[in-house]
């Protein structure tokens, strides 16, 4: 069974499924960053086909992991060397990512895995501008969506002010789409079950679950 490492404040209905398919692996809260993202495996780790790189920060530290040069720290744009993202070939990354990471496609956004949610090999849902209009330009086919309903959270569990990514509120594996909570508090749900069916991506949330952001998930 391969592992998932996830933030330690998913709560237990997400916690249940998502066993049923990985070793869960619950990453602490550092204290390197804000409390919001402190537990988001999408700051600490990035996950491309050829490995996964890791902070030298990061709490959980897999053998197999390589280690970037950049140490994660709180102010922007020093939290987001790791946060970038694979879609096929194309590694999306900011002027911000660790320098052990070439990216393909540079895009003005720091929050780079953040803003997307890969759904192929060559699709994606992006919740900024400007980066589906870098993804055009490659010839991704790019559902923009704008969410307002999803959330972050404190350290102690309870909702921030803050706005939270739908890149980080959702975790795609094998066919599956998974929203960390109601998909129907997503203002765009229809517009992204089209884009999920025209992928081959089956929707799973969690019913009365407001939605949080987590960070996405790292497999391994």
């Amino acid at each position: 069974m391969q592992h998932l490492i996830i933030d330690s404040r998913i709560r237990e209905k997400e916690y249940a499924y998502l066993s049923q398919f990985f070793h869960v692996i619950k990453l602490p809260l550092s204290e390197d960053v804000y409390e919001e993202i402190s537990g988001h495996s999408d700051i600490f780790y990035a996950k491309l086909k050829e490995g996964i790189i890791t902070a030298p920060n990061s709490k959980i530290k897999p053998e197999s992991f390589a280690t970037g040069q950049s140490t994660v720290q709180k102010e922007y744009p020093k939290d987001v060397p790791y946060n970038v993202c694979q879609i096929g070939d194309k590694i999306i990354g900011s002027k911000h990512t660790d320098k052990s990471i070439k990216p393909d496609i540079l895009v003005k956004q720091g929050y780079v895995k953040c803003s997307i949610a890969v759904t192929g090999e060559n699709s994606c849902i992006t919740s900024d501008k400007g980066i589906k209009m870098a993804l055009d330009k490659e010839g991704i086919d790019v559902l923009y969506v704008e969410e307002s309903n999803i959330k972050l959270l404190k350290k102690d569990g309870s909702v921030s002010e803050m706005n939270g990514f739908i890149g980080g509120a959702t975790f795609v594996f094998e066919h599956q789409f998974v929203v960390f909570g109601d998909s129907h508090y997503l203002s765009n749900r229809e517009k992204i079950i089209e884009h999920l069916h025209r992928h081959q991506l089956e929707l799973v949330d969690f019913k009365g679950l407001d939605i949080y952001d987590y960070g996405g998930g790292i497999v391994y």
